[in-house]
């Protein structure tokens, strides 16, 4: 089924999802069917619930609806993600699909806020629910749908990389779960006196709230500026360290400006004494190779150092034994040798892990000091202290 709809709403090239218009053809067909499923469950449920008086399936019902309104901004979404760049906005509009996913989670929120509160007022003054078997199947028949629709977002989600669908997916996931409890709490209810559809409304409540919470966490990270991913960090390093010439990188940055949509800059650290214009047609070569490697466009920036002096080498290998034995987790980068009449300054940069505190680092770069000096009283280090720039 899955398949049938992709190739007859998709296109013949549906494969080509780093298309952009692709890429909102799967996620308007997936809004699409959301909002399909959720309005038949909503109006199914909502029957259900006012036959029956059960507070718990009215709840679920309004969180169909609250679905299908979900699929609608997700559709609205993914066609302003899909919107070419412009002058205003250079790098594209592919951060509004980060956007609709929180509006989508708030949305969630305030059903489930709306509806705890009813819940809560059933509880303090119950009614009675009736339950046939005809309740039974309409609540049997949601959980189906929803286990469907779920793993049909979680197809197409992953086959496009898309967070907004992938919250949906477990939005679904969610709903499997909230109406399965809703089912046995009125199967209970006929057993018992106790206000079970008030406590299962509550249940459903809290669940649907965390769920919106959980949505909106995800999409706020990369909205904030998250670290990135460290399987596309790690293939941009491998790619530039496979140039000729090029001995070490670091201060990477990645910047994401929506799926598929990410820029990166980083250094590049090459000899000193090598031929400025090949060298700067290898870093062309990168950027191009790290281009169609990850898809990222790369910035880099070349840093000379020395390489083959016994003397510079000997005091590298000195500085890394003295960060060693500090913290191994400490890495050094930019080692520069200033050599004067009475003193060397040495000037590197020291990436320290995050998690020290603004006193840690201190006593980090006094003991860096104390420590260098212990080798030779000649040796003056100027040391920058940052944290690693993979974001």
């Amino acid at each position: 089924m899955t398949q049938f709809l992709i190739v007859h709403f998709v296109g013949a090239d549906y494969e080509n999802v780093h298309d952009t218009q692709i890429r909102e053809r799967y996620g308007v067909l997936s809004g699409a069917v959301g909002i399909a499923c959720n309005l038949l469950l909503f109006a199914a449920k909502l029957m259900i619930g006012l036959m029956t008086g059960a507070i718990s399936v009215a709840a679920d019902a309004f969180n169909n609806l609250s679905d299908g309104l979900s699929s609608v901004i997700s559709i609205v979404g993914f066609k302003l993600s899909g919107r070419a760049p412009d002058a205003q906005h250079p790098f594209g509009y592919g951060r509004t699909e980060y956007i609709a996913g929180l509006v989508v989670s708030l949305l969630i929120c305030v059903v489930g806020v709306q509806f705890l509160q009813t819940s809560a007022q059933r509880i303090l003054h119950p009614e009675a629910v009736s339950f046939t078997w005809v309740v039974a199947a309409v609540l049997l028949l949601t959980i189906a749908v929803k286990l469907w629709l779920g793993a049909f977002n979680r197809c197409i989600g992953r086959r496009i990389e898309s967070p907004t669908l992938l919250a949906a997916m477990q939005d679904s996931l969610n709903d499997v779960v909230t109406t399965g409890v809703v089912l046995v709490g009125m199967m209970a209810g006929t057993f018992t006196m106790m206000p079970v559809d008030g406590i299962i409304g509550v249940l459903v409540a809290l669940f649907i709230i965390w769920s919106g919470i959980g949505i909106a966490r995800d999409t706020l990270d990369p909205l904030i500026g998250q670290a990135g991913d460290p399987k596309i960090a790690h293939e941009i390093e491998h790619t530039v360290l496979q140039t000729p010439g090029v001995l070490g990188v670091h201060d990477l940055i990645i910047h994401n400006y929506g799926v598929g949509k990410s820029l990166a800059s980083l250094h590049a650290e090459v000899p000193d004494t090598a031929d400025l214009v090949a060298v700067h047609e290898l870093i062309d070569e990168a950027e191009r190779n790290v281009w169609t490697n990850t898809g990222v466009y790369a910035v880099i920036h070349m840093d000379p150092v020395r390489v083959g002096d016994p003397r510079i080498d000997a005091m590298r290998e000195v500085t890394l034994e003295v960060l060693n034995k500090i913290d191994p987790a400490l890495t050094m980068h930019d080692f520069r040798v200033v050599e004067g009449e009475r003193k060397i300054n040495l000037i590197f940069e020291v990436v320290v892990p995050f998690g020290y505190t603004e006193a840690q680092k201190e006593e980090i770069h006094a003991r860096i000091i104390t420590g260098m000096r212990a080798q030779d009283k000649r040796y003056h280090p100027v040391v920058t202290l940052e944290h690693t720039m993979t974001i």
